[in-house]
């Protein structure tokens, strides 16, 4: 039997009775751990060595922007068509296809010569990962209760604060060892050491030799609470039907921007803003990376327990969603205090109670449609999320050429909160394919 240690009957080393207990689905999650750590280190190393990428080939800051949109602008396909790419090829190709491809391309980026290969390579970047996602949400929905789902995808979401706190440290250190062009193929090919692993700890749950009655009674308890009443895939079209659809890709086209805006802008801000010093933005800026860790697993761990407490799905979903937005519009005060530990602070608040809308608003797409189903919508999300980030993003350098920062952290403080009260007036609940009885009632909700 494939992952088995031993005879049946013999006892497990002590090292590895833990692990032996380990539900499957937990080691799964732990794989898109691992591939979300992976995939947001492989993004932010360019904006780590910007500097001396932009003094050899000779490049403008116009330059760099373009460079940033283009990624931005691959991204935002990507989200569109790798939902479907994860229904169709299935979670365990989709896995091998995403991977693969992101690791090609930033291998690539040693290979640059100039603006319009670095653009061509980082277009490919955004294609790799932005897919990764929806496969992820996917497999979680094939192996989690909709009630335990926040959970793993808090997990998920981790990996990319945690590529974010190592990535400063880890980029530095190698290109200052080996160079920057070394620097990106190392760290590129990092993403293949996950292909072997995969191999071995994903199937489809009705395919998986490892599971242990308790885990196959769980997810026949799964199977039952989002069983299907046609078993028919949904497709774009079909989900287009429904407001609820359209409600969370326009609550998620109103948020994203805000942390699009706190990822690329920031550090130049309290450089030329607020008075950090290089030491300083690495000395401080991975504190609040750290607290959007702590609120992606405050997140998950909160909406599992209200859950399980009674009181019910969708209420969770829209407290928690609520909640943590209530707190991002204290990002305002940034522009106003002087104190740069007063700064931090504010910014790990907003970082924590943003990451507790971000894992609930995208476990949302786990609860309206099943798991053969849910990476489409995944991805129309992130997709519309990503849209609206790049209208942001293109109101924001207006408005710094402009010199009104008070405005731009006005819009950033306060459109979370706008997404937030959007999603409180639909209900969450399955939605029924379209040629199901009473679907046209549920559409016009």
């Amino acid at each position: 039997m494939l992952f088995a240690v031993g005879t049946p009957n013999s006892p497990a080393p002590p090292g590895r009775s833990f692990l032996r207990k380990l539900p499957v689905r937990w080691w799964i999650v732990g794989m898109l751990f691992v591939g979300s750590v992976v995939n947001y280190l492989d993004r932010i190393t360019l904006s780590i060595v910007a500097p001396m990428v932009r003094d050899e080939f000779g490049l403008s800051a116009s330059d760099y922007a373009l460079v940033v949109n283009v990624f931005l602008v691959a991204y935002t396909f990507s989200y569109g068509f790798g939902g479907k790419l994860a229904d169709f090829l299935g979670t365990r190709i989709s896995y091998y296809a995403t991977v693969t491809w992101w690791s090609i391309a930033a291998c690539l980026h040693s290979l640059t010569q100039g603006l319009y290969s670095l653009c061509a390579f980082r277009f490919l970047l955004g294609l790799g990962e932005a897919g990764f996602f929806p496969t992820g949400v996917k497999a979680i929905s094939e192996w989690f209760h909709p009630r335990d789902r926040g959970k793993p995808v808090s997990i998920m979401l981790l990996g990319l604060g945690i590529g974010a706190l190592l990535g400063p440290p880890v980029v530095s250190w190698l290109t200052v060892s080996v160079g920057w062009r070394a620097m990106f193929l190392i760290t590129g090919l990092l993403g293949f050491l996950l292909l072997l692993p995969w191999t071995f700890i994903y199937r489809k749950p009705d395919e998986h030799p490892r599971l242990t009655e308790e885990e196959q009674e769980y997810l026949r308890e799964s199977a039952n609470a989002v069983q299907d009443d046609t078993g028919q895939r949904m497709r774009v079209r079909d989900f287009m039907r429904y407001r609820g659809v359209w409600t969370l890709m326009g609550a998620r086209s109103l948020a994203d921007g805000t942390w699009y805006f706190y990822l690329f802008w920031m550090p130049e801000y309290l450089m030329r803003e607020r008075g950090f010093s290089m030491e300083m933005i690495g000395g401080l800026l991975w504190i609040p990376f750290l607290a959007s860790d702590l609120g992606l697993l405050t997140g998950g761990w909160i909406s599992t327990f209200l859950i399980r407490r009674n009181l019910g799905l969708p209420k969770t979903r829209k407290v928690c969603m609520l909640g943590g937005t209530l707190l991002v519009p204290l990002g305002i005060l940034v522009n106003s205090v002087t104190n740069p530990y007063l700064i931090i602070l504010l910014m790990c608040i907003v970082f924590f109670a943003f990451a507790i809308w971000s894992v609930n608003v995208q476990t949302v797409a786990t609860d309206l449609t099943e798991a053969h189903s849910v990476g489409t919508l995944f991805g129309m999300a992130g997709c519309a999320g990503t849209i609206g980030a790049v209208i942001v993003q293109s109101l924001i350098g207006r408005f710094i050429d402009l010199e009104l920062y008070s405005l731009v952290f006005w819009l950033i403080g306060t459109l979370p909160l706008g997404a937030a009260l959007l999603m409180l007036t639909v209900p969450i609940r399955k939605l029924k394919h379209p040629g199901v009885s009473g679907s046209s009632e549920m559409a016009a909700e």
